[in-house]
């Protein structure tokens, strides 16, 4: 994902260069870029989180009366 943003922000570069963008459009483009970058860390914290919380080990309970 990073790729992509890399690639983006180089394309609005480009048009940006090239006169082709006002002020306003690359302040909303850059901005929209930022929340992408956090959304992308989130969904990766995110995920992380998830898979810390998916233990292949037994509950307790199951244990227990596996023991029994």
């Amino acid at each position: 994902m990073t790729e992509n943003l890399d690639s983006y922000k180089v394309r609005i570069a480009a048009l940006q260069e090239n006169g082709e963008l006002t002020a306003d459009t690359v302040s909303l483009l850059t901005e929209m870029l930022d929340e992408m970058a956090e959304m992308n860390r989130s969904n990766k914290a995110l995920r992380r989180a998830i898979l810390k919380g998916q233990s292949t080990s037994m509950s307790t309970r199951l244990r227990d009366a596996l023991y029994e």
